[in-house]
């Protein structure tokens, strides 16, 4: 696909309905642009499409980012959804935790979404169902698979990945039921709001004690303790069905942040319910580069291998 191709693309998808909740034409008022990427890049030799709008009269992040493989031969491909973090009041879509994806062929769609600073909960998770259901709506436009798709990310962007993957009935969410992920990577997202005080308490982090009560009341609009029912239903725990896909949890040993007792959490309860799931330990604290050396890559890979049924052999481009 060549850039005027990808150029003619974005006018056309301006100008068409997403489905699902959030049904309307994208306004085309933030400038999209085309760039070509070199093999020297993070994601090597692709093609980036910046800044699409996926509302009406979307806000500064009411876009993404899609990150495509030069490769035309592997057409159309899977997608990596990736939702960055920030503690749900900051952050860029370049905090891609996953860039080296693009390499094994597949594409990255770097969702950007409204802030707690500007949209109390559920508006974040309402904008990436929005994103989701306008981009597998243009999906063949851009050479995407829409039935080969994981939704992902990283901290806040954990949480939301969970809560995008798991609860799909959720019609107050912006949810579409028909919509089904392949599978979620959560890289050290909170799952239960409610519990997250007391493992913090548990592992004496005063610098998360700090942050927790700190940024969720600006997400719930009051603290867990005036909100626990709010709380609840922002905590991807309680969507956990007989019926999700695989999960993939990647937590640091040390993370005073979000506790890794959150993960063990999610772990228990998808173990509980029946779903395919793997945890991956590393030895280190929120974040950092020890979550993309090669070795993670690899079992990252193999874990998506395994659930897209993408054979074995694939090799980075």
């Amino acid at each position: 696909m060549d850039t005027n191709t990808l150029l003619s693309l974005i006018i056309v998808a301006g100008c068409l309905t997403a489905r699902g909740v959030f049904a309307q034409p994208a306004a085309v008022d933030i400038p999209s642009a085309v760039e070509s990427l070199p093999a020297s890049s993070p994601y090597g030799e692709s093609t980036a499409i910046r800044n699409i709008p996926y509302v009406t009269n979307a806000s500064p992040r009411q876009n993404f980012d899609l990150i495509l493989p030069k490769s035309k031969v592997d057409q159309p491909f899977p997608l990596i959804v990736w939702i960055h973090g920030g503690a749900w009041m900051m952050g860029i879509k370049e905090w891609d935790n996953v860039k080296y994806l693009v390499r094994h062929g597949y594409a990255i769609a770097n969702i950007d979404y409204r802030f707690s600073t500007e949209a109390r909960f559920p508006a974040q998770i309402q904008d990436c169902n929005a994103a989701l259901n306008f981009i597998l709506t243009h999906a063949s436009e851009y050479g995407i698979n829409s039935r080969r798709f994981v939704v992902a990310g990283g901290s806040a962007g954990g949480h939301l990945a969970l809560l995008l993957g798991l609860a799909r009935e959720e019609r107050d969410f912006g949810a579409d039921p028909s919509i089904q992920p392949l599978a979620i990577l959560d890289f050290f997202g909170p799952t239960d709001l409610n519990e997250m005080m007391g493992d913090l308490k548990t592992i004496h982090s005063e610098k998360g004690i700090e942050q927790f009560e700190d940024v969720v009341p600006k997400l719930l609009g009051a603290t867990v303790e005036q909100s626990p029912e709010k709380a609840k239903a922002a905590s991807p725990i309680t969507y956990v069905r007989a019926t999700s896909p695989p999960v993939l949890i990647l937590h640091g040993s040390s993370d005073e942040s979000v506790p890794p007792a959150q993960s063990r959490r999610l772990l228990a309860t998808l173990n509980q319910a029946g779903v395919k799931n793997q945890i991956i330990v590393v030895d280190a604290g929120h974040d950092g580069p020890l979550f993309s050396t090669p070795e993670l890559e690899s079992r990252v890979v193999a874990f998506l291998n395994d659930v897209l049924e993408k054979p074995q052999s694939a090799r980075p481009h």
